[in-house]
């Protein structure tokens, strides 16, 4: 009953505006009882196809499927319950990039990096455009290469990073390998386009002056 109290009161309100509308033709009956119809259907399908009926069923749709989730949640006792009920999943449905990228990130939460970097690696060849895909896959690539970057890992933020120039993670991580490499005025470079997407006052503006004000010494 819920979900139709909003289209319900639209249409009531339609029905108000055209009583006014419609009150200078009260004495041509027959033109008042024609175009009266047409204006309901035609501002109700309007409605019903661009107005807040849409919003509102998305809305619905959205916290169905989080109530859904949190309901399959309490019923899991451990991460490892989780793990295997996602690999189960995955094995009736292998496509699933966003299957793999979830597992990842379980995968991760336990520091099983190996695992979890074969997982992102996966979720990356199914949707190789996706940016947190991408970011894991990275990531679990660098903590695995005991935090060195190499051309794969390279590769992967520097294409993120003409996919979105503004990819926090990115400009980290392409900084730090800059600052790693002697490359100082590209560190500078990269934390200089970070820090103007960061909160002025915040902690992590503080830590990226740090990291340019060292990286200026280093080019003295």
């Amino acid at each position: 009953m819920n979900e139709w109290w909003l289209p319900l009161c639209f249409i009531t309100l339609v029905l108000l505006a055209l009583s006014v509308a419609l009150y200078p033709l009260r004495k041509t009956t027959w033109f008042a009882a024609v175009l009266a119809p047409i204006l309901i259907i035609g501002v109700a399908a309007a409605y019903w196809r661009w107005g807040a009926w849409s919003t509102w069923q998305h809305y619905r749709q959205e916290t169905e499927r989080q109530r859904r989730v949190e309901a399959v949640l309490q019923t899991i006792k451990s991460p490892t319950e989780l793990v295997d009920r996602l690999k189960a999943r995955l094995q009736a449905n292998p496509d699933s990039a966003r299957g793999w990228y979830l597992l990842g990130r379980l995968y991760v939460s336990e520091g099983q990096w190996q695992i979890a970097s074969e997982a992102f690696a996966k979720a990356h060849q199914l949707d190789p455009n996706d940016i947190a895909t991408t970011v894991n896959y990275g990531q679990s690539l660098w903590q695995l290469n005991q935090q060195r970057f190499d051309e794969q890992i390279r590769t992967l933020f520097t294409n993120l990073l003409q996919q979105d120039p503004d990819q926090p993670d990115a400009l980290a991580m392409l900084a730090m390998d800059s600052f790693m490499n002697h490359n100082y005025q590209q560190a500078i470079n990269y934390w200089q386009h970070l820090l103007k997407l960061a909160p002025e006052q915040s902690e992590e503006a503080q830590m990226i002056r740090k990291a340019i004000a060292k990286a200026q010494q280093q080019l003295q």
